[in-house]
């Protein structure tokens, strides 16, 4: 395989770890396809491995010491191996005995993997340093006066850059990017066929495509008379995508870049994106998609979606603002697992200039007004904008009503805070009554994602935290709860010692007028995580929770 090829190129690499690494990668990968136990964390583990196979052979390796931090990477590939195999065939009473020993392992393993594939993109600064070191000696001469910037800085070096634009051009795409001829794409898209052409955006359209190895790629052509600047945005698509690895994120396979031609190649999504299914015309294959039949379906793609704006805001240094979070930028794969995709705009956050003014950019209706209004940009704009999603998905209906021209928001919201979901819900999957629990519970999220005022809105690993509830409810069995979903559900944390008196009765008995004890008020005010009145049907969780 090429990839093993590549490997074998990763000389230093390999010296420093003291390891096999396209061996130990490809056992582990083929350990976790035959896993009998844990088969999801050991394909999980298996794609975080992939990670490291894929940054390894574009490492900057001149400098020993840049890679010297890498020196466990081989035990750590051992210890994920040695732990996917473990999972082949074990009894029983030995899962049942092992099964949190093993959570931890994986856990404990993960970690260390993502500490490493943390510190690819630093190496590949200091790399990326010596480029601008050795550019910055031809450009600028020797008896350059002594107060010219630093080589360090690549802020300080675009004055030179921009008198050579075939250098500037050259630091446009950061070190790794795999970089296609116009040739290689032409060929690909059938010389951008119009039956080919799978969507249009601000930025420019998407043709789908067969590279000459088979695989299939969507292909963005940039367009220089569109609204954004074409070199902006292919700037900032490849310098923000290129180093994000997440499951719930577009993947960029590379670029391409002659004379005036710009464009961008990702990893294709078979199934479209989430907004073909939640408006696209009846009568049509979308009809029997499980996104517009199935609400486990859509809150999956939600939580998918979310988990990938959390990795920007969180996990992402800086956090990345997308700034144009909405249905048609997420993208479904062939199992309709959520990718968020168009980084066109995106920017990236730095807290000390949170009060900065930006241009307006993004789509009307999805905008935070905070952002349409004053051009102020901050996480909670983006969970806004998801917000926007979020309600789009339950209702089924466009952010801007097309008859009343009226925001979707001011139309559902009301109905949702006085308890009338049900007015405004999709009607086109089957609802059940554990689904309409579940519901209750995202829109309830919805609300407060909506609020005018960014510091209202919750962060957006709360909303994971909803949906990852909401899922759980959804598929829980329909028969019976169990005390430990219940509590879950219902009762935070901080609630756990209400949860403890309910269940004994003869202590600290309730009734149907006896008034909650002050320390009990201010827990239900501090108590909606996951945006749950847990009070709101106080006697029936109080009966429910005495009978468990």
């Amino acid at each position: 395989m090429a990839l093993w090829t590549e490997l074998g190129q990763a000389a230093t690499v390999a010296q420093l770890v003291g390891a096999d690494i396209g061996g130990l990668i490809s056992m582990t990968i083929q350990a976790a396809l035959t896993a009998r136990q844990n088969k999801k964390e050991c394909e999980q583990l298996a794609r975080r491995v992939l990670m490291i196979a894929e940054l390894l052979p574009h490492l900057q390796l001149e400098d020993p010491e840049a890679v010297r931090p890498l020196a466990g990477l081989g035990d750590t590939l051992r210890a994920a191996h040695e732990l996917v195999v473990s999972c082949q065939g074990r009894s029983v009473a030995y899962k049942l005995v092992m099964s949190g020993r093993q959570a931890d392992r994986f856990r404990d393993v993960q970690s260390r993997i993502d500490s490493y594939l943390i510190l690819f993109p630093v190496i590949s600064y200091i790399g990326i340093t010596h480029q601008l070191n050795r550019i910055y000696n031809v450009l600028v001469p020797d008896d350059a006066p002594s107060g010219e910037p630093s080589p360090i800085s690549l802020s300080s070096q675009l004055p030179y850059l921009q008198e050579s634009p075939e250098v500037a051009a050259d630091m446009m795409i950061p070190h790794g990017v795999k970089q296609f001829t116009l040739d290689e794409i032409t060929v690909a898209t059938n010389n951008f066929a119009i039956d080919g052409r799978i969507g249009t955006g601000g930025s420019g359209d998407v043709y789908k495509g067969r590279l000459h190895d088979g695989r299939v790629v969507a292909v963005k052509h940039l367009m220089a008379d569109r609204s954004q600047n074409k070199a902006d945005v292919f700037r900032m698509e490849l310098a923000i995508l290129y180093p994000l690895l997440h499951e719930n994120i577009i993947r960029l396979f590379g670029m391409c870049m002659e004379g005036e031609e710009r464009l961008v190649i990702y990893e294709h999504m078979a199934n479209g994106a989430l907004s073909d299914y939640l408006h696209g015309q009846p009568a049509t294959a979308f009809d029997s998609s499980p996104v517009r039949t199935s609400w486990k379906t859509r809150v999956e793609v939600l939580l998918g979606a979310a988990r990938g704006i959390k990795h920007l805001h969180c996990h992402v240094v800086p956090p990345v603002i997308h700034r144009d979070i909405k249905s048609s930028n997420i993208l479904l794969d062939a199992r309709w697992v959520a990718q968020v995709t168009d980084f066109g705009i995106s920017v990236s956050w730095d807290t000390r200039q949170a009060d900065r003014v930006h241009s307006v950019m993004g789509t009307y209706g999805y905008a935070a007004p905070e952002h349409f209004l004053e051009g102020h940009l901050s996480p909670a704009s983006d969970v806004y904008s998801f917000g926007v999603v979020m309600l789009e998905t339950l209702t089924g209906m466009l952010p801007i009503l097309i008859d009343s021209k009226e925001e979707l928001a001011s139309f559902a919201l009301p109905a949702i805070e006085a308890g009338n979901l049900r007015k405004v819900l999709d009607k086109r999957p089957a609802l059940e009554p554990r689904h309409f629990k579940a519901l209750e519970l995202v829109a309830r999220m919805v609300v407060r994602c909506l609020r005018l005022s960014s510091r209202d809105r919750p962060p957006i690993s709360v909303v994971v935290a909803n949906l990852e509830a909401a899922l759980e409810i959804i598929c829980s069995d329909p028969n019976s709860v169990s005390e430990n979903k219940f509590k879950r559900f219902f009762f935070p944390k901080s609630t756990k010692s209400i949860h403890t008196r309910l269940r004994r009765p003869k202590r600290q008995p309730h009734t149907h007028t006896q008034q909650l004890p002050e320390a009990e008020l201010q827990t239900r005010n501090s108590s909606s995580i996951l945006g749950l009145d847990i009070y709101r049907n106080w006697e029936e969780l109080r009966t429910r929770a005495v009978k468990t």
